[in-house]
């Protein structure tokens, strides 16, 4: 592979994204506005009487997810036309003319993308250093969980890339990879929470019963057997695997100590908590007295508490591998769409 050749493609499509100045003034706007929204989020919280300490361990939480949030939105957008958009343009023949392969072509494109949408990082640069220095997770988790949501920009505009290859109009193009990724953003959620109904069994187990007892402080109890139906989801977790927000949440909770493993006080600790009781499923046990059943003092037990709590920040690298996945697949799928000479063209696609 002739690397200088994906630079130079990688370059032109860079130049290309910021052929005009009006980005200098949206990475300035986006900057002020994280300003806003960090400094503002701080003085809310000192006037509701909350600490510093509080904020700022929450503050990594809140920029990752700015991030990812305009990461979503920018990374497809960008690359979405990034081919058709050339095609159309009547640029993209004058590229394939030249001694590149494409495989070379859908690289040097998605290295450009990818660079342009890494750009939400670097603005978010100052802001992720101070959350990663306040943030109950390690300062190697916090940094890995930075990478990981460059590398799902980069595995979105992979997905871009196909897209735009595939199809002949940019605006179909652009509507379908966002489509893509509000599917695993959205669509996972709600495809997960429609199997409920078709995980449930009903087990016969044993339940602890409260009764009265007269003056007594304490209730009396006894164990009763009876039919109960429970939802076993840990057949089913795999439709959350891909969600971007599980996965750079559980990436997060994976350096956290345990003494704040599965905080639902944070936004990651409540995701991550979230998958993990997914993953881990119901746990089956006929109740007796000693333990006093949830269902009767409020509150699920300690057993319970770690069986929910036992794949907290080890399910993310399987996320990571299913989105790689869909990115090389866009790929494969640019890189063929991009040979030359081509065997069939599409209605209405231009040789030149």
């Amino acid at each position: 592979m002739n690397l200088t050749a994906v630079s130079t493609v990688a370059s032109l499509e860079v130049r290309q994204r910021i052929r005009t100045g009006r980005w200098r003034l949206t990475i300035v706007g986006l900057f002020i506005l994280m300003t806003l929204i960090v400094l503002g989020s701080l003085y809310v919280t000192l006037a509701a009487n909350g600490t510093y300490e509080d904020w700022s361990r929450n503050l990594l939480d809140l920029m990752i997810g700015m991030v990812l949030f305009l990461g979503l939105v920018a990374a497809p957008t960008v690359s979405a036309t990034s081919i058709n958009g050339d095609r159309r343009d009547a640029t993209l023949a004058l590229v394939q003319a030249t001694p590149i392969t494409s495989w070379e072509l859908a690289l040097g494109k998605l290295v450009g993308s990818w660079a342009a949408s890494l750009t939400l990082i670097v603005v978010a640069l100052p802001y992720l250093i101070w959350g990663i220095a306040g943030s109950p997770a390690s300062v190697g988790f916090g940094i890995l969980a930075v990478l990981v949501v460059g590398l799902l920009m980069g595995c979105y505009c992979a997905i871009g890339l196909g897209f735009s290859a595939a199809t002949t109009r940019p605006a179909a193009s652009a509507i379908l990879t966002q489509a893509a990724v509000l599917g695993l953003l959205i669509g996972s959620p709600i495809a997960f929470g429609l199997s409920l109904p078709l995980t449930q069994q009903t087990h016969r187990l044993g339940v602890a019963v409260s009764t009265p007892s007269g003056a007594s402080a304490e209730p009396d109890c006894r164990v009763e057997i009876r039919e109960k139906r429970t939802t076993h989801t840990e057949g089913t977790w795999w439709l959350l695997v891909a969600n971007p927000v599980l996965i750079v949440s559980d990436t997060l909770e994976a350096g956290v100590d345990d003494e704040y493993h599965g905080d639902l006080r944070s936004a990651s600790g409540f995701f991550a908590q979230m998958l993990s009781d997914a993953r881990s499923g119901p746990m089956i046990r006929n109740e007796d007295c000693s333990d006093f059943g949830p269902l009767h003092w409020g509150g699920p037990s300690e057993q319970e508490k770690l069986h929910s709590a036992q794949h907290i920040g080890s399910s993310w690298y399987a996320g990571l591998a299913v989105s790689i996945i869909l990115g090389t697949a866009g790929m494969w799928t640019a890189a063929r769409r991009l040979r030359v000479p081509a065997a069939r063209l599409p209605k209405g696609v231009r040789v030149a």
